[in-house]
């Protein structure tokens, strides 16, 4: 077996005042044309698979080949089944697991965690996976001749003009792009649990696993293990360890599993304190509250960020945001993350955790039909209060639709197996992997993100319990039980955290109406209710004021 191992390096490049030492950081590019170049002077290069590998040294990266079969793995990766968290050994166990078989090498992906990419040959073939959740981006052309972590990297290498639906997240005030489809013409975004076949740009699902129903106590007791070996290797890396708190449900369950190390840790919130009529700063004032009395209960080394107080980021850091990510997450916190934050971290972010919380469950009718359409699906993605304002929903929606057709067709999504409802593969693979992705892209700026629950075989355990109690956030409290029980006496969004009730039906919890036509329908029906109303009111006062002359008479 040969192999080549290429160690992290924090701060690879010399600071310029316009930041472009920070052009696409932890980035990658991986092109079958021999005329690519990488976008920045510091990255570096390797030939793999009959094509150049470019990457940012921010991230590790490793080579490991056994006869025809290759195996490069890029960014940071912690493998429980191995234990280890060495990009190397990970790259050496994945090839020869490859060369024994493919089934033999998805069964070794899926207890793999963190930010990474997986390019493999076998067979002639040449393949490429993200992360279990799309942490580590991946965007590519038709034919998959040009991979690459940021859009705008893949867009302007292959001089790609803009897509007819550039403009969907402003234009319908969506939270991310329909289905695979970018800003630009022919790049395509690749989902979590699929794979992209270089120089054909097939697509394959390859995951989910086979659903196997689960009791609470079954999964716990699958997932506490994992969160153990978890801790164990980060704590083993010699890197500070940030936890961002928002005193929710998903941050407590991330702060448990490191009970008994709380001093390995270091947390923090931010908060926007001034603006106090601003709903989204009343919730970030309240929860940070929260989170400096948990903070305190456990002595931990806690920081709180007033981003009213902190100064604006320069207009230069800006731009390199800009060009990294189309749309924004929030630039000010991105700034002081860089300034007042090591760039050896690893910092622990939770809305993976997310996948478990039956989030468009809550948000759909209880009669409605999970096996979500295409034009469901872009409904979806909207802002509630923005759907019901839309004029011409039909004409605005109509490009995404067609986008969110070809992403079920393409990654055969009504192939996943039966028992996972599609609503929640539809939050893992596009919500979570998609609108996410401005969120990592601000912090790779600076650090590392990890996630304790990113990887396929955690997520799938957390999909395997019951939906009542997922809805009722009764997985993540069972956890937090077994690990440090004293953090489900806190409040969660303001109100007491009980038991999850089993005997509650999971419509109790569904809020939404049965299909945006049918609210459509709702909508016209009531505004006809309304003006047939005023006109019985109008001559209700008609009559009146006639019976009033008459009397006066």
């Amino acid at each position: 077996m040969q192999s080549e191992t290429h160690q992290r390096r924090p701060d690879p490049a010399e600071p310029r005042e316009d930041f472009s030492h920070l052009r696409y950081s932890r980035g990658y590019l991986y092109s079958l044309d021999a005329g690519v170049r990488a976008p920045a002077e510091h990255w570096e290069s390797v030939e793999f698979a009959g094509g150049t590998f470019h990457w940012d040294p921010r991230s590790a990266m490793a080579v490991a080949r056994l006869g025809e079969t290759e195996v490069l793995v890029c960014g940071h990766v912690v493998h429980t089944g191995h234990r280890t968290h060495d990009v190397g050994e990970v790259a050496r166990q994945l090839v020869a697991s490859l060369a024994e078989s493919r089934g033999r090498f998805l069964d070794d992906l899926e207890d793999m965690f963190g930010q990474y990419v997986v390019l493999h040959r076998s067979g002639g073939a040449v393949r490429a996976q993200t992360d279990a959740s799309g942490a580590r981006a991946m965007f590519h052309d038709a034919e998959a001749r040009l991979l690459g972590s940021h859009i705008n990297l893949v867009g302007t290498t292959a001089q790609a003009p803009p897509s007819r639906i550039a403009k969907w997240i402003g234009d319908t005030q969506s939270f991310d792009m329909p289905g695979r489809a970018t800003e630009y013409e022919g790049i395509w975004f690749l989902m979590p649990n699929t794979e992209v076949t270089v120089g054909t740009g097939q697509i394959t699902r390859v995951g989910p696993r086979p659903y196997d129903p689960l009791t609470v106590e079954q999964a716990v007791d699958a997932m506490l293990p994992q969160l153990e070996i978890q801790r164990d290797l980060l704590l083993d890396q010699d890197r500070q360890i940030l936890l961002s708190m928002s005193a929710g449900v998903d941050t407590r369950t991330s702060l448990a599993a490191f009970s008994g190390h709380y001093e390995a840790l270091k947390t923090f919130t931010y908060s926007k304190e001034k603006l106090k009529g601003d709903a989204t700063s009343r919730m970030l004032s309240r929860d940070g509250q929260l989170a400096q009395r948990i903070a305190a209960r456990y002595e931990l080394d806690h920081t709180v960020f007033h981003l009213d107080e902190e100064e604006s980021a320069p207009p230069a850091f800006r731009d390199v945001l800009a060009e990294s990510s189309p749309r924004a997450h929030m630039r000010k916190l991105a700034w002081v993350y860089h300034r007042k934050l090591s760039h050896d971290a690893l910092h622990i972010r939770s809305q993976v955790n997310g996948i478990g919380k039956w989030h468009y469950g809550h948000l759909m009718h209880h009669a409605e039909d999970h096996n979500l359409s295409a034009e469901r699906m872009a409904t979806l993605t909207k802002h509630g209060r923005a759907l019901r304002k839309a004029k011409k929903p039909r004409s605005a929606f109509h490009p995404g639709i067609e986008a969110f057709q070809e992403y079920i067709d393409s990654t055969q999504l009504r192939s996943v197996p039966n028992g996972y409802l599609l609503s929640d593969i539809f939050q893992w693979e596009h919500r979570t992997a998609y609108w996410g992705l401005a969120h990592l892209v601000e912090s790779d700026f600076t650090f590392d993100t990890y996630s304790l629950y990113g990887s396929r075989r955690m997520i799938q355990l957390m999909l395997q319990v019951p939906e009542s109690v997922r809805a009722q956030k009764g997985l993540f409290r069972a956890i937090i039980e077994r690990s440090e029980p004293q953090l489900v006496k806190y409040y969660v969004n303001g109100k007491k955290w009980r038991a999850p009730d089993r005997n509650i039906p999971v419509a109790e919890f569904q809020r939404g109406e049965k299909t945006y036509s049918h609210k459509k329908a709702l909508q016209k029906e009531n505004a006809d209710l309304k003006k047939k109303l005023a006109q019985a009111h109008a001559g209700l006062q008609e009559l009146r004021a006639k019976e009033s002359s008459g009397d006066e008479a």
